[in-house]
């Protein structure tokens, strides 16, 4: 139902503003090399690409083999994705635009074939670097491999492509977090550089590097955050000649409205959180209500990248014509939502809560109860009493049952996902957003409406309406017909809730009683 009144809202009016925009039409005859489309922004930005730049003449695309899967399988499987399901009835041929290209970001040249090393040397226009690895407490190795050493690559081929219009590479807000509150849109050096830590990585064993990777990360709170900023460094290295540039989103969550409203298909950051909340799961977690909650939804970054493209491109030009073979500064464009429209943990909290009473889970195990705090001690206790004494009373009595107890490791994991993400959730950060605001003012008005990502015309409530039944639908699988269950499932949790309550409370009051 969704994705008919998305066609039905995009398919007459997006056709008509397209053959107006400036944006699209910088893609017409371009062929495109992308990374990371089977990521959530690289899909979103494919899909985006596809539908609404309907001139691009082609657009390769890097898949690796994932889980016994291989290539070609999940290139296949990619289509199949509801978040596919507009631009497939608006564009029928798109296979015709797209080729698959075999390799993998953990691999030395990216895992790519000489002979579609010399394709995309010819051929390619646009390079949109959205691969990356975005745990945050991944190994070391990895990171380094994904996030950095695949940048070298593509730095290195890009330099050969005959010709390249433009290069945008996907980063972070919170790359360069580390020791500072105020976040400009420069390029800040890290203390180790890539190569010196890719040599350092080379030459020790996966054990050696987990024991020393605290001592290496300093400052930073993850190797996510640390490859990124090393990785950023590296383009201000050997990419000034280049016409390159960088996107730093804050955290990315659900659709707005294009081309579905509410569609998602990961749980990281904010939106793991409200899941896990969502079906009562979790009961606390460490956040400070007043800080910002610097989220931005995707479809609002993947237009956003898709612009920049559009904007190096036409500032590189003029460099050129003016300064002819001086170096190009390569552009950075911060993207957050702070400035323009201000969110607390608090509202972000209230929103969602709100919204996920109306459509409860009928696979919910509790009601909706989460508890925002931000004292360390305060949570460790409340994680204690909220969740892993009733995982141990539900999984002793699962085991007396015969079942499997599931709970406590459920919680395991879950703590370590809340102990993570608070670094960003406990404080907020000044991101200045110049060169972002000066693409804003650059828009046509057909391409404010093409590729929407004003962050200023967003309204909360509405996004947050989508962004519940949006988790519900893709990340829960849960759909919105079992409303009715979900209500009468809330009902019964609320029941039993306020029963155990009443009977904790009475045994305290004998207990009270009793020594007194």
């Amino acid at each position: 139902m969704a994705t008919d009144m998305a066609i039905d809202s995009y398919s007459s009016t997006a056709s008509a503003a397209t053959e107006m925009s400036e944006i699209a039409s910088f893609y017409n005859g371009t062929t495109v090399f992308l990374t990371g489309a089977t990521g959530f922004i690289g899909s979103l930005i494919l899909e985006k690409l596809l539908r609404t730049c309907s001139g691009v003449k082609l657009i390769y695309i890097l898949i690796r083999e994932k889980k016994g899967k291989h290539s070609e399988e999940r290139f296949k499987e990619l289509f199949d994705d509801p978040l596919f399901e507009v631009m497939k009835k608006q564009v029928p041929n798109y296979l015709e635009k797209i080729s698959l290209v075999i390799g993998d970001c953990t691999l030395p040249n990216m895992g790519i074939c000489e002979q579609y090393q010399k394709i995309l040397e010819n051929e390619v226009n646009i390079i949109i670097h959205s691969a990356a690895t975005v745990r945050f407490d991944e190994h070391l190795r990895k990171a380094v491999n994904i996030n950095i050493v695949a940048l070298q690559y593509l730095l290195k081929i890009s330099k050969l492509m005959k010709n390249l219009k433009s290069f945008i590479h996907i980063s972070t807000a919170y790359s360069n977090c580390a020791g500072r509150k105020v976040i400009d849109e420069v390029f800040y050096k890290p203390p180790i550089s890539a190569d010196q830590l890719v040599q350092l990585i080379d030459i020790l064993d996966d054990d050696y590097i987990r024991r020393i990777t605290p001592s290496l990360l300093n400052e930073y709170p993850n190797t996510y955050t640390m490859t990124k900023s090393t990785a950023e460094y590296e383009i201000f290295t050997h990419g000034t000649r280049l016409p390159i540039g960088i996107i730093r989103p804050s955290m990315i969550t659900a659709t707005e409205h294009e081309p579905i409203p509410g569609w998602i298909n990961n749980i990281y950051g904010p939106t793991g959180a409200v899941t896990a909340a969502g079906i009562g799961l979790m009961r606390v977690m460490r956040t400070n209500a007043n800080e910002i909650a610097d989220i931005v939804p995707g479809d609002y970054v993947s237009n956003a990248v898709l612009a920049c493209a559009w904007d190096v491109h036409n500032k590189w030009k003029e460099h050129n014509d003016s300064m002819g073979n001086e170096s190009f500064l390569p552009l950075i464009y911060n993207y957050v939502s702070s400035n323009m429209n201000r969110l607390t943990w608090a509202e972000f909290l209230k929103f969602n809560r709100t919204h996920a009473h109306d459509i409860p889970s009928a696979k919910a195990i509790w009601p909706i109860m989460l508890n925002l705090v931000t004292n360390k001690y305060v949570y460790m206790i409340l994680c204690f009493l909220l969740h892993i004494v009733p995982a141990f009373i539900v999984d002793s009595i699962c085991i007396l049952i015969g079942k499997k107890p599931q709970l406590i490791d459920g919680y395991r994991k879950l703590h370590k996902f809340t102990e993570v993400i608070s670094y960003f959730s406990c404080q907020s950060w000044k991101f200045h957003e110049t060169n972002t605001k000066s693409l804003l003012s650059k828009l046509s008005k057909f391409d404010q409406f093409n590729f929407q990502f004003d962050m200023s015309k967003l309204i909360w409530n509405e996004y947050f309406k989508s962004h519940v039944k949006g988790i519900r639908i893709y990340i829960v699988k849960d759909p919105l017909e079992t409303i009715p269950q979900g209500l009468k499932r809330l009902r019964i949790l609320y029941f039993i809730h306020y029963t155990l309550l009443t009977v904790l409370a009475a045994l305290f009051l004998l207990v009270i009683y009793g020594l007194f």
